[in-house]
């Protein structure tokens, strides 16, 4: 049912299930009776434009079946509202989205706080730290602090949580009824042979985070990644991470690896110091 190819931050969401994403956990819930379904649609019209990057009218009638006259409105609608722009017969998003999602982002009030820790870690590791936040039971990836080469993430990269160490360090931050909500909606989708895609397995991990302060993941999200996190609570009930993403040949050193486990569990001290 579900893509597991994240190059476009995520699967594509059918419109038939659609309702049944409108509630992950407690944090996010929804009365889905009261959902208005054209404008349910004209989401996943959008959703579905990021995912192919560019589309004509034939193609969105087609896949989300329905006359082509509607889906003309639709993307006309959106069209006029700078949501997608066209070249021809073309749609493509629309730059207005971009707004949208740095407003978002300079909207987390502790923001600066969170920049200040960030790049004080990044200063002491050749690695790139990132700010995760979870968002619906997925990880956004929101800031990244640090000059060194990315080998994972980009801002605006919408990831299951189970499949790096920030994730996994958020989730087990969350209830045990919150995980299995977002195992429910999102499930647990494999991205490589070592990817966890057993609850029971999952809950132990979460465990053994909560006892040890951090996470680690080899391989999951992408082969010969290694990711290193930790979370921590912020406003409005929603639960960030930092996290740093590297070769595993990067991670090889037992020192190395350690000091930046050090670092992220100093940050998050800080981090939750601030906050209190």
């Amino acid at each position: 049912m579900f893509s597991t190819d994240e190059t476009r931050y995520g699967p594509i969401v059918p419109i038939n299930i659609y309702k049944s994403l409108c509630h992950v956990n407690q944090m996010h819930s929804n009365d889905s009776s009261r959902q208005i379904q054209s404008v349910a649609t004209a989401f996943e019209i959008l959703s579905f434009v990021q995912r192919q990057g560019s589309v004509t009218l034939q193609n969105v009638s087609d896949h989300f079946d329905i006359a082509k006259s509607t889906a003309h409105n639709h993307l006309s609608t959106l069209h006029a509202m700078g949501y997608v722009s066209s070249e021809g017969n073309t749609y493509r998003l629309g730059l207005r989205l971009l707004t949208h999602g740095m407003a978002a982002r300079e909207a987390i009030q502790s923001k600066e706080m969170i920049r200040d820790v960030l790049a004080t870690v990044a200063s002491s590791i050749d690695f790139p730290v990132w700010w995760i936040v979870e968002d619906h039971g997925r990880g956004i990836f929101v800031e990244k602090m640090g000059d060194a080469d990315e080998s994972y993430g980009r801002v605006g990269k919408r990831s299951y949580l189970h499949t790096h160490a920030p994730g996994k360090a958020i989730l087990a931050e969350l209830s045990e009824k919150q995980v299995q909500n977002i195992i429910d909606i999102h499930g647990l989708p494999v991205h490589t042979a070592q990817t966890i895609t057993d609850p029971d397995e999952l809950y132990g991990e979460l465990k053994s985070i909560r006892k040890q302060g951090y996470a680690r993941s080899s391989d999951e999200a992408a082969l010969g990644i290694e990711s290193l996190g930790v979370a921590f609570s912020g406003e409005y009930n929603r639960v960030h991470a930092i996290g740093v993403f590297g070769y595993s040949h990067g991670f090889g050193e037992k020192q190395h690896s350690t000091a930046i486990v050090d670092e992220l569990v100093r940050a998050k001290q800080e981090l939750t110091e601030k906050r209190s």
